[in-house]
Order: C-alpha cells, then structure tokens, then sequence
C-alpha cells in the first residue's frame, strides 16, 4: 500500500484516529489532483506550506472543517415566495387595492402657480416660419394674425429660399422623410457625409461630425474625450446644455468669473501648481470650455485672450458656437473669423447648432480628425440617437453654398443687429428698469431687470436666487415654487402680452428650466432680429416694445 504521510505534527496532542482519518484524507486529495491538469502543482504548494509552517496547516484545516460542521448544522432559512406572502383575506386585498394610490409620473402643474407658463407658449399657425406671421396661445383661445416675429432664431432666413426650398423638395422625393436609424449603424446616408464634408471645408477644419438634435452635442462630445481626473475650466455662465455636459464628464470642474481673463489665468495657473506638486503618474486632459455668444447673456466670449491662456498652460479650447455660427465674422464663419483668428489653431473642439442662423435642424462638431473619428465610436448621440433626415443634411448644405458665394445676409444682420442694440442700449427712459447684456454683433437681443429694480420690487438678487437652488437641489425639492422669481417671471410675461395685443409684436422671454441650472442665473427678455427685416420695420418694432415695457414697469 502507497505510504500515507502524516499531515500534522506530532508534537500536537490529537489523537490517532484524527491523524490517520486527515492522512486517508490526503491520500485520495492526491489521487484526485494527478487526474486534475495542473492538479500537482497545488499539492507541491500544500506540500511545501506544510513543511515550512505545519502550525499553519493545523488551523486552516481546523477552520475548513469548523466551517463544514456550521453550515450542516444551520437550520435551513430559505423560503417560498408562496411562505413569505402575508396570509389576507380576499376581503382584506380587496381593501388594500382600493386605498393604493399610484404616484404620478409627472409632477402635476399647480394652477394658480405654473398654468400660465403652458398658456402662454406662441404656436405659430403659418408654415415657413417668416417675418409676418399668425400664432395661437391658450389652447386656440387666443389667435393674432399678420404679427411681426422677433422671436426666431433662424437669423439670416436663408433656409425659407428658394434654391434651398427647391433642394429639399428634391431631396424627399429621392430619400423620403426620415434616416430611421443611428448614424453609427445604418442611419448615414450620402448626404450626410457631403454636408461633413461641407462643414470642415466652409469653416476651414480638418473634419465635422453630425448629431440628430443640437441640445445633446456638448454633452456627448466632452463626456467621450474626459475621465474621472481630468481637469475642466468653464465659463461661470454656460447654458444649460453645457452644463449638462460638465455633469456628465465625471471630471474635476472649476469655474472662472464670466469672461474675465485675469480670474481665469488666476486659477489656471494654481491648477498647473498644484499638479506640479502632486506628481501625478499620468497627466490629465484638461479643458477650457465656453461659449462663442453666450445663451443666457448675449455678449461674446474673448478668443484671442482664451487661445493664449490655453497655449501657455497647455490646455484644450472648447467653444459652444451655438449663436454665433452665421452671425459672427464677414462671412458668418463665427467665432474664430470675427476675431480674424485661424479656427483650426486657435479652437480645439467647436460646438454649433443647423437650428439657428443655418435654418434647419440638429448639431455638429469641427475639429481634427482624430477628434472626429473618435467621436463615431465614443459618443453617446452619435451612436444611440437618430440620424438626421435628409433633407435637413441637403438644406444646410445648400445654405452654406449661398453664404459661400455670397454674404449680403451676413452683412444685413451685422447691420440690424447693432441697430437693435444701440436703439435700446441709448434709451434713457429705459434705464432704471433694464440693462443690455448682449453685445452689438448678437442677432439676439438681452434685457435683464437691472439689480436695483429687481430688488426693490421683488426683493431678491441673483446670488440669492442661485443659493435658494443650490439648497433645494440638495435637499431634491426642485419643484418648489419660488415666489419672488416667478413674479419676475410674470413681470415680463406682461411684457411679452402687452407687445403683443396692443402692437401685434412678438418678443419671448428667455427658456429657463431653474430646478436643472446649476449656475447663477435671472430671468429676461429676448429680442431676435434676422436679415429678411428691413430697418424701418425693426426701429417700429423696437417702439413698441419700448412702450410696452414702460407701461408695465412703471
């Protein structure tokens, strides 16, 4: 018979028929791990562990066989689906159904708090979108006709052509109504990647990428190129779409003080420092983010001051170009061109929407190829949302071609713009009530109540607005009626109303969903002029929404 080792020292009182039980034990252990495939090497391990610290072996097999002795001896605890229901009566179900109450999906609109908000939303009747249009509110209860639109944002009306209508109604006939598809997968068509194409050749980068729906570029873009440990520098004022994104980025996000360069080399220059200090075993990305004419304010981000920054302390640039793509530079080249800058050195990532100046719909992305190619296989909108349709690839593309050969749009709205500014920014009687916050070039014009008369009628200030969000986000009671910002709110609805019934002038108020910002943040009027307007009618425009104003503020 095979000599059975002794498995435990002897100088350990156990007795005989333990040992000789544990060494049969370890002999068919052996038998069992030579049919094993690479069973002798773990006998060479116990082996060896045995010899160098028998002591050792005593306990682990002291506690395998404490742990095969607790789990015979427990009480089996598991139990029927069937056991664990409580024994009720059909009468006492029947009871319980009845008291359940379902929650809502939606929270339910308060009606003498929100209801005004839905009544108030312009549907326009008349399809294209022009200067003159009718629109309805309130549920068809209201209905005003040959009303003077300063409400869109398609700025140079190239898309409501001729050439571009006639290429559209080329494209349905050809393709149909709909991509049905991602675009990573099989929603892609010719005319996509010619309106690609387009792109990175009409604002001189390397390549562009299409979205679907322009709101989800920023926050599919920035969250593909970042990680937890990467560094992102923004803008104290971004829109809500950037924001989101910033979110989303699961990085380290810092803001500096609206447009100041010295607040932002301020904290660029201690991030460097302190990454110096650190000695991080990889380097991060880090990110300037802004935007090019900014959503909530109207004024323009400085390009030459934020491409030396960005230089000096190796970071990258990323420019939401959402409103000032077709408005900005000569041509309508945006940004870059206004300042007379070379867009594929001066901005790493550009952001832009086909919904504004270019009059159709969805988003996209210019830069490098890299950047571009990696964006088909790493963002999200990319490759789970719908292409867009056809024909809006065909109309952008068609419309890039009229700017191209031809910037007398362009030109118009330069000029309108910096009429609609200055007829509001010198009015004196206006003054006490509202501020200007848009710059001369924005086709879209701002007006925030000025701080003094904000406070004096409603009681509150910007900062405090945002630490009342700040708390309520953190406590999830984001639904919270805030009443002195609603008032604000109802203020200039009045506005809104008034222009409307008694002057037969659209203006909206700026689209604010408060309980997602996550930065400071007030209400105010938007104003938006477009290059189809003539200057007589504008200046008429503005006169009656400077009247307006006056009869509801003072």
């Amino acid at each position: 018979m095979t000599h059975i080792p002794e498995v435990l020292p002897k100088s350990i009182p156990i007795p005989a028929f333990v040992v000789t039980t544990l060494s049969y034990l370890w002999y068919y252990f052996n038998l069992l791990m030579v049919q094993i495939p690479g069973g002798q090497f773990v006998v060479s391990y116990i082996k060896k562990s045995h010899h160098d610290d028998p002591y050792r072996t005593t306990v682990e097999i002291g506690l395998i066989l404490y742990g095969i002795i607790y789990y015979l001896s427990k009480p089996q605890q598991k139990k029927s689906l069937q056991a664990q229901k409580p024994n009720l009566s059909p009468q006492e179900v029947d009871a319980l159904i009845e008291d359940w109450e379902p929650e809502p999906l939606a929270t339910p609109i308060a009606i003498d708090e929100q209801l005004w908000r839905v009544a108030a939303i312009p549907v326009t009747m008349d399809m294209p979108i022009q200067n003159h249009v009718t629109i309805t509110r309130n549920d068809l209860k209201e209905t005003y006709t040959n009303v003077f639109n300063l409400a869109s944002n398609n700025f140079l009306q190239l898309s409501v052509t001729q050439p571009v209508t006639d290429v559209v109604k080329t494209t349905i006939k050809n393709y149909g109504v709909g991509a049905c598809g991602p675009a990573g997968f099989y929603g892609n068509q010719d005319v996509h990647y010619r309106l690609e194409y387009d792109l990175a050749q009409f604002f001189g980068t390397e390549g562009a990428v299409l979205y679907g729906q322009d709101f989800c570029v920023a926050p599919s873009v920035i969250p593909a190129f970042t990680k937890r440990g990467d560094v992102i520098v923004a803008d104290d004022e971004v829109s809500l779409s950037v924001q989101n994104a910033l979110q989303l980025s699961r990085s380290t996000v810092y803001y500096f003080s609206h447009n100041d360069m010295n607040s932002l080399e301020s904290l660029l220059n201690e991030l460097t420092e302190q990454e110096k200090l650190e000695k991080l075993p990889a380097i991060p990305r880090k990110f300037i983010v802004t935007e090019g004419i900014f959503h909530n304010s109207g004024d323009l981000a400085p390009l030459p001051e934020l491409t030396k920054l960005k230089n000096k302390y190796k970071f990258r640039l990323f420019v939401d170009e959402t409103f000032s793509i077709g408005v900005l530079g000569a041509t309508g080249r945006g940004l870059s061109e206004h300042f007379d800058m070379d867009r594929a050195t001066s901005i790493d990532i550009t952001v832009g929407s086909m919904a504004t100046a270019l009059g159709s719909s969805g988003g996209f992305v210019l830069g490098d190829t890299p950047m571009c190619h990696h964006q088909r296989i790493g963002s999200n909108a990319y490759c789970f949302s719908a292409c867009l349709p056809a024909y809006n690839a065909t109309s952008v593309s068609k419309v890039l071609d009229l700017m191209d050969s031809n910037n007398d749009s362009v030109q118009t709205l330069h000029r309108l713009s910096a009429h609609l500014h200055e007829s509001f920014a010198s009015d004196n009687t206006l003054r006490p009530y509202f501020i200007v916050t848009s710059s001369p070039m924005s086709a879209v014009l701002h007006l925030q109540l000025t701080p003094e008369f904000r406070s004096r009628k409603f009681g509150y200030t910007r900062e405090q607005l945002f630490e009342t969000i700040s708390d309520l986000q953190k406590k999830s009671h984001t639904n919270k009626y805030i009443e002195p910002y609603e008032e604000e709110e109802k203020l200039l609805q009045a506005i809104v109303d008034h222009a409307l019934a008694n002057h037969k002038v659209l203006i909206t108020r700026n689209t604010i969903v408060l309980k997602h910002e996550t930065l400071p943040v007030v209400s105010s009027l938007k104003i938006c002029c477009n290059a189809a307007m003539s200057r007589e009618e504008l200046q008429h425009a503005c006169e009656s929404v400077k009247q307006s104003i006056l009869a509801c503020c003072q």
